[in-house]
């Protein structure tokens, strides 16, 4: 009876620490789970669907601040820095930048502070957030009022930043604007 039940908590150890290792994998997720599919509208290379209505791209060269990054997705017809309203929209960002810089940088999402609160730069409802621990946080003399992705080691946790810092970024164009 023993060697069978110690059979089974290995077995149990190695399933989990799989599932585990795959679930944070990007290269397996994004392969497996949300598979690179073209942009359903022809916007040049790059462009992947995101859900029914929108399609994203993450730009790393070259490295912008905040203003100019917004600046740039606007230039496409209904485009904005990406806005994510789920964990499973965070995963498909996660992918998007994956697919051009596979080191864990950090990325300007759309995401600003303003006097009123945090908002949105393209008016969607802020409806998820994935907020690093003790994020947001306003530090630096009150200089973090934009809000990148990828804090810290881990893909995805969200962090304030100063919005001069020069990053990569992921812009969004709304389909359903589109002509």
């Amino acid at each position: 009876m023993r060697p069978v039940v110690v059979t089974a908590v290995l077995l149990l150890v190695v399933l989990m620490s799989m599932s585990a290792s795959a679930a944070w994998n990007p290269d397996y997720m994004c392969r497996t789970k949300y598979p690179a599919n073209n942009c359903t509208k022809d916007l040049g290379p790059g462009w992947k669907q995101f859900g029914p209505n929108r399609c994203v791209k993450a730009f790393v060269r070259p490295y912008s601040n905040y203003a100019d990054a917004m600046r740039h997705c606007m230039t496409f017809e209904n485009g904005d820095l990406v806005s994510i309203h789920s964990y499973k929209e965070l995963e498909q960002v996660e992918c998007a930048m994956y697919r051009v810089l596979t080191e864990n940088a950090h990325y300007w999402i759309g995401m600003f502070q303003r006097p009123e609160g945090l908002i949105w730069s393209d008016g969607s409802e802020i409806d998820y957030t994935n907020w690093a621990s003790n994020q947001p946080d306003s530090d630096w003399g009150n200089q973090e009022h934009c809000v990148e992705m990828n804090f810290g080691p881990e893909w995805g946790p969200w962090n304030d930043a100063n919005c001069d810092a020069k990053k990569p970024h992921v812009c969004q164009v709304n389909l359903c604007n589109s002509v």
